[in-house]
């Protein structure tokens, strides 16, 4: 007679053992995926910041290089000859004749004037043509929002409507304005960049202290992907 083979399952203890090992290796597996996603989202969210800020740095240099541009030196011998006296509107306080930068009504952002190019060729901030030698005020803000990273740099000229040209920021300083008679002129800002989303739970991150030191802030948020950028822009026209 064959011999039967008796076969034995798993007991209780055995069978708790592997979940355990189960779950342990569901967990394993998991907080991989988690902290890979962070770092993914993290170096996402910080890619956008560098463009974000390249994209300011170029906006901001290239529109106020323009203040105090005039098209026919020639025939406008001073500054004052050139830009008349002007008064407030668009956000911008009263300009004395010859005064071509100052800061918006609410101090959030830069006004300034400039002439067109004698061509007519020249775009103002949002596209828009440029009369030939015709006198321009454009205006540069910072708007500010309750959420982390959706402030906003928003331009207007001739008039017309504040547009957002340069999106992500969580906070945005103008320095002091210089003088008249400095012989530096020079516009110097600070920008805070940042994600909306919060990527860095349980990582530390000390951008927000820097930027608290250097601007004389109190911000506290330190959950979001953050990228500080500074820039000075040369006043050419009005050093000569």
């Amino acid at each position: 007679m064959r011999a039967r083979s008796v076969q034995h399952g798993f007991s209780l203890i055995e069978m708790m053992i592997a979940l355990t090992l189960g779950a342990f290796l569901i967990l394993g597996v998991t907080q991989i995926y988690l902290d890979n996603k962070r770092s993914y989202l993290y170096h996402q969210g910080q890619v956008n910041n560098q463009e974000n800020g390249f994209f300011a740095l170029s906006l901001v240099d290239q529109q106020l290089a323009r203040a105090g541009f005039r098209a026919n030196v020639l025939d406008q011998t001073t500054m004052e000859v050139a830009f008349p006296a002007l008064a407030s509107s668009n956000g911008c306080p009263a300009f004395t004749a010859g005064q071509t930068v100052q800061f918006t009504t609410d101090k959030t952002g830069i006004c300034f004037r400039y002439q067109g190019a004698e061509d007519g060729k020249d775009l103002d901030c949002l596209g828009n043509v440029i009369a030939a030698g015709a006198n321009v005020l454009s205006r540069i803000s910072y708007v500010s929002s309750t959420t982390v990273g959706a402030g906003t740099l928003t331009c207007s000229a001739q008039g017309s409507s504040a547009q957002v040209l340069v999106s992500g920021l969580a906070d945005f300083l103008w320095f002091a304005l210089p003088d008249s008679t400095d012989g530096n002129q020079a516009i110097r800002y600070a920008a805070l960049f940042s994600t909306q989303s919060a990527v860095l739970d349980g990582v530390s991150s000390n951008v927000v202290t820097h930027w608290n030191e250097l601007t004389g802030r109190s911000l506290t948020d330190t959950s979001h992907a953050m990228q500080i950028v500074q820039g000075s822009v040369m006043l050419r026209n009005l050093m000569q």
